[in-house]
C-alpha cells in the first residue's frame, strides 16, 4: 500500500461522524465607501436580459438585518451583478437548519446556484447522487484570480474522484477548541487555572461541594448538550485527551467509539454526571440554548466550546454574565493531558466551506465569474468589513478596528462580515500575524483573550482525515449513525456507573452493525487502492 493520504476535512470532530461545524463568528473590519469604484467586473454592461444567479447565504437571525436586502448585497448588484447583466438574488437559510434545508431544495431541484456547506457528510451524498456540476473546465476558462488565491492543493479538497465537484473557501483561521473557566469561582475556593486533567477534576469537585456561586441545585461545574449534528463537540477536548496512539491506517478509518482509550473518557463523563460535576439536565438540551442560558446567568463552572464562543458579539455569553453576576468572569485554559503530558485536540483543516453548482443549474458559468470576482482584494475586504465611518472608526496597520455592533446601527447599516465572502473564511489580509490581530478587534474589550485561547486551540491540535473517494456506506448510514451517535453518548453518560461498560459495549455493537463496520470496511479498500 502507498502512503496514506494525509490530507484533512474540517468539518467534524469525530471520524465517525458528520457534523455541522460553527463557523467562526465575529464582527470586525472594514473598507472605504470609494471601492466600488475599483471593485466593478471590467467591461461594458452586457445586452439582452438580465441572468439570474441564485446564491444562499446564511440567516443567523440578527435583529433587524436582512440576509437577503441590505447594503452589502446592493454593492454585489452594482459593482458584479450590473456589469455582467446578472440579477444576484440571495437565498436566506437559517444557519442552524442549513443542512436539512440545504437537503430539501437539493431534493426538489430548487437549490441556489451557488450553494455550499460545511458538512462532508452531505456533500458525499451530493457526489455519489452525482448531484454535482464538474467546475474544473470553467475555473480553468473563467477563474485564474481564484484558482491561484486558493492554490492546487486547497482545491484538490473539493475534488472527489478526479473531478472538481466543489470550490473550497480558504480558512484563515484554523483553530476550533478552547476551554473556559469561571476566574471567580477559582479565586472562591482558593485554586489555580487548572494544566492537567487531575487538577481539572479536583477543581471540577471543589466546585461542586464548595458552591463558589450559591446556587444549589443551579450548580453545574461542568456542562454540556445533545445536539446529533454536534456530537462531543462540548466534551471534545476532554475525550481527545484520553485517546491512546494507534496506527495511521486506524486513525484513518476508525469510529472514535472504537478508538483505544475513548471509552475510557466516556466512562470519566459517566462519572462526572454521577458526582453530580456533570449537568444532570444536559440531555433535555437539544441545541445548546438552554446551555448558552446557563453560562451567561453564572450556573456553568466550566465550557469546552469553539475557542471563540464565549467572547462572540452574539450570543454574548461573556458579556452577558458579566452584566448577570457582578465579579463573574471566565477565562481560557487548556487542562486536559494524555498520557504524553500533551494537550491533544482537534483543528479546522485549511479549507472551510464547500461550495457547490447543482448539476440543474443553468448558470454554472455565472456562478464561476462571481467566485472569481470574489478573489479581488477590494471585494474581500469590503465584504467582510464594510464602510469606515458606517461600521468601524479607524484603521491599525491598515486594518479596520473599532467596530460598531449591529446592535448599534441603524438597520440600513447592519452587516455580515462572516458569510458573504465566501471564497475565504476568516478576515484576509495577506499576513498570519495581521490575520489574527485583525480577527481580535471582532471581539471588543476581548481582544486578548481572543488571541489567548486562539493560541490553546492550535495546541497539540491535528487535523482529521479527508478522502478524495466518496464513501458510499458514510453516505448511506449518515443520519442513522447521527442518531445512533447521540443515543451512546447520552445514555452511557447517565446510566449508573456499574451498568456503564454493558451498556457502552452494546450501544457501540449495535453502531457498528448499523452501517459503521460497513464504513471502517470500506474505507479500508479505499486505502488499499492508493
Amino acid at each position: 500500500m502507498k502512503k496514506l493520504s494525509t490530507r484533512i476535512v474540517s468539518l467534524a470532530l469525530l471520524t465517525s461522524m458528520s457534523v455541522t461545524l460553527f463557523a467562526g463568528c465575529g464582527s470586525n473590519g472594514g473598507t472605504d465607501a470609494d471601492s466600488s469604484k475599483s471593485a466593478s467586473s471590467s467591461g461594458a454592461a452586457k445586452s439582452g436580459p438580465a441572468v439570474e444567479l441564485t446564491v444562499e447565504v446564511f440567516d443567523r437571525a440578527t435583529p433587524g438585518y436582512k440576509a437577503d436586502d441590505n447594503f452589502q448585497i446592493k454593492w454585489i448588484q452594482e459593482n458584479f451583478g450590473k456589469p455582467n447583466n446578472i440579477n444576484v438574488k440571495f437565498v436566506p437559510v437559517l444557519r442552524q437548519q442549513e443542512v436539512e434545508k440545504l437537503n430539501v431544495l437539493m431534493a426538489s431541484n430548487q437549490a441556489p446556484d451557488i450553494s455550499f456547506t460545511y458538512n462532508d457528510g452531505i456533500i458525499y451524498n451530493y457526489v455519489k447522487s452525482g448531484g454535482l456540476t464538474d467546475l474544473g473546465d470553467l475555473l480553468t476558462k473563467n477563474a485564474s484570480n481564484l484558482t491561484k488565491y486558493l492554490g492546487q492543493t486547497l482545491l484538490d479538497y473539493g475534488k472527489f474522484d478526479g473531478k472538481q465537484l466543489a470550490v473550497p473557501a480558504k480558512r484563515v483561521i484554523e483553530g476550533c477548541f478552547s476551554a473556559y473557566i469561571r476566574k471567580d469561582w477559582l479565586d472562591a475556593v482558593g485554586m489555580s487555572v487548572p494544566t492537567t486533567t487531575d487538577e481539572w477534576y479536583q477543581v471540577m469537585k471543589a466546585f461542586k461541594e464548595k458552591d463558589p456561586g450559591k446556587l444549589g441545585d443551579k450548580n453545574y461545574p461542568f456542562s454540556t448538550f445533545v445536539d446529533p449534528n454536534n456530537i462531543n463537540w462540548t466534551t471534545s477536548m476532554l475525550l481527545e485527551s484520553f485517546k491512546q496512539p494507534i496506527s495511521e491506517e486506524q486513525r484513518m478509518t476508525l469510529p472514535n467509539w472504537v478508538i483505544p482509550g475513548f471509552k475510557d473518557g466516556m466512562k470519566f463523563l459517566n462519572k462526572l454526571y454521577n458526582e453530580g460535576i456533570l449537568n444532570p439536565q444536559f440531555a433535555l438540551d437539544k441545541d445548546g440554548k438552554q446551555y448558552e442560558k446557563d453560562v451567561s446567568q453564572g450556573r456553568i463552572g466550566f465550557m469546552i466550546h469553539n475557542y471563540d464562543f464565549p467572547i462572540r458579539v452574539t450570543p454574548g455569553l461573556l458579556s452577558e454574565l458579566k452584566k448577570q453576576v457582578p465579579g463573574a468572569d471566565m477565562v481560557p485554559c487548556d487542562p486536559f493531558t494524555n498520557s504524553d503530558g500533551k494537550h491533544p485536540k482537534m483543528k479546522y483543516n485549511p479549507n472551510g466551506l464547500y461550495i457547490i453548482v447543482p448539476k440543474v443549474s443553468k448558470h454554472a458559468e455565472e456562478a464561476v465569474k462571481y467566485l472569481e470576482w470574489q478573489s479581488k482584494p477590494e471585494v474581500i475586504k469590503f465584504l467582510q468589513n464594510g464602510i469606515k465611518g458606517d461600521q468601524y472608526t479607524d484603521e491599525v496597520d491598515g486594518i479596520p478596528a473599532n467596530f460598531i455592533q449591529n446592535d448599534q446601527l441603524s438597520d440600513d447599516k447592519k452587516a455580515n462580515f462572516t458569510d458573504l465572502a465566501l471564497i475565504v473564511n476568516g478576515k484576509e489580509f495577506g499576513d498570519p500575524a495581521k490575520n489574527i490581530q485583525a480577527a481580535s478587534f471582532g471581539y471588543p474589550g476581548f481582544e486578548d483573550t481572543f488571541k489567548k485561547a486562539y493560541d490553546i486551540s492550535l495546541t497539540d491540535a491535528n487535523y482529521i482525515p479527508h478522502f478524495d473517494t466518496v464513501i458510499e456506506a458514510q453516505a448511506k448510514y449518515q443520519k442513522a449513525l447521527s442518531d445512533k451517535e447521540a443515543e451512546i453518548f447520552v445514555k452511557s453518560i447517565t446510566c449508573k456507573p456499574a451498568d456503564f461498560d454493558k451498556t457502552y459495549d452494546k450501544l457501540v455493537a449495535e453502531y457498528m452493525k448499523s452501517g459503521g463496520q460497513e464504513i471502517v470496511d470500506e474505507k479500508l479498500a479505499a486505502l488499499k487502492k492508493k
